[in-house]
């Protein structure tokens, strides 16, 4: 399916995924079967045109809000876990990076190529020796006349080597303190990447996240002016977690789904005069899921407004941390009890009943940023601010 212009609405969007529904799963099994990234799933996406779901029309993009984004990401991630956050941290990138097309030409030029040509933009913002923690960098930018030298040891750039271009976290200069941070766009022509470790997980295999050395020359202009801390506390964590969360959902939704395919069956093969007992787990399940979709749709729908709102946007730390803690563990129950139902056909790594694939990726949740260091955040921000439940 080749679609000449990006999607005008979400739902055309969601028609259009659908569309690649099989593609998506094929592509998702062989890539988490080999550890290699989907390029079948990801190429379909570009074809589609899905890739510039969060770029404004008004550079060639869908200008999708976060509730259509969300629901994307929850409808590919029931195809494929890997694809889906691919798809999900792309849109990351690209939501980081509008804003700053408002004041610099460069950044707005990049996006109208990068939705004409279907970019994939990646992250780098981890680093060897600061702990996991987004908001240091040892790396810092070197002025080199009219450019800036960049080099960084990262502990995991997920499809780095795939992608288009790279948005690089650093220090503003060599003297700037670990927290002065700038975020800096590395076209994939202006790095060179060496893998420095194998990527050979549990999940989320198709991601390929291994750790990378990272060196590059970038022009100022395609330095961000903000300073990083606003643009994480504004776009990057609310945004990381809500659509991190919706894959998370989809994955479980579609675990869901093969438990009930299976009751279905059984009911349908059972012995002749014997009475069907309906699952009760299947009941809990559905629960779970449906106020998982409505946690990720509320937050979606409060980012999106109070980034419509003009002003300073509200401050999403503490529900964002905690939709993402809620996501990554009650999803992992959800494929838990799909497990339990479906018996050792959904322990198989093959078959229409496996979930074998949905509890290894869903795993990966728990430690995408560790949980108990978003709770600690949390309770420090509870104990010294206003009552976040009023």
């Amino acid at each position: 399916m080749t679609s000449a212009a990006a999607p005008a609405t979400a739902a055309e969007a969601l028609e259009r995924v659908d569309a690649l529904r099989d593609t998506l799963l094929a592509g998702g099994e062989a890539a988490d079967r080999m550890a290699s990234f989907p390029h079948k799933g990801i190429d379909a996406l570009k074809e589609s045109r899905l890739l510039c779901a969060a770029i404004p029309a008004e550079y060639g993009g869908a200008g999708l809000a976060a509730p259509g984004l969300a629901e994307l990401a929850m409808r590919i991630g029931r195809c494929c876990g890997s694809t889906g956050m691919i798809w999900a941290m792309h849109q990351l990138q690209l939501a980081c990076l509008v804003p700053s097309a408002a004041t610099r030409p460069v950044l707005a030029d990049y996006l109208r190529r990068a939705a004409a040509e279907q970019h994939l933009v990646a992250s780098v913002t981890s680093e060897v020796g600061i702990g996991g923690n987004l908001r240091m960098s040892r790396a810092a930018l070197v002025q080199a006349g009219e450019d800036h030298l960049l080099e960084k040891h990262a502990t995991t750039v997920s499809y780095g080597e795939q992608a288009d271009s790279l948005l690089v976290t650093a220090r503003r200069d060599d003297q700037a303190a670990a927290d002065d941070q700038v975020l800096v766009l590395v076209l994939a022509e202006q790095a060179r990447l060496r893998r420095t470790g194998p990527w050979n997980t549990l999940g989320m295999r198709g991601t390929c996240s291994s750790p990378q050395h990272l060196q590059a020359v970038v022009p100022r202009g395609q330095v961000l002016a903000e300073p990083f801390s606003a643009i994480a506390a504004r776009v990057m964590v609310p945004l990381s977690h809500i659509l991190w969360a919706a894959v998370w959902t989809g994955i479980a939704t579609d675990a869901f789904r093969r438990a009930v395919a299976f009751s279905q069956a059984k009911a349908k093969t059972g012995r002749r005069g014997s009475t069907f007992v309906p699952d009760s787990r299947l009941g809990r399940m559905h629960a779970v899921l449906t106020m998982l979709r409505a946690e990720v749709r509320g937050l979606a729908v409060e980012f999106a407004d109070s980034r419509a709102a003009g002003g300073p946007p509200r401050d999403l730390t503490v529900p964002a941390n905690a939709l993402k803690v809620s996501a990554s563990e009650e999803s992992v129950r959800v494929a838990a009890l799909a497990l339990e139902v479906c018996g050792m056909a959904g322990y198989s790594e093959e078959g229409d009943f496996s979930v074998a694939r949905h509890l290894r990726d869903l795993y990966s949740g728990r430690i995408m940023i560790a949980n108990d260091k978003l709770n600690a955040v949390n309770t420090e921000l509870l104990l010294t601010g206003e009552d976040f439940l009023d």
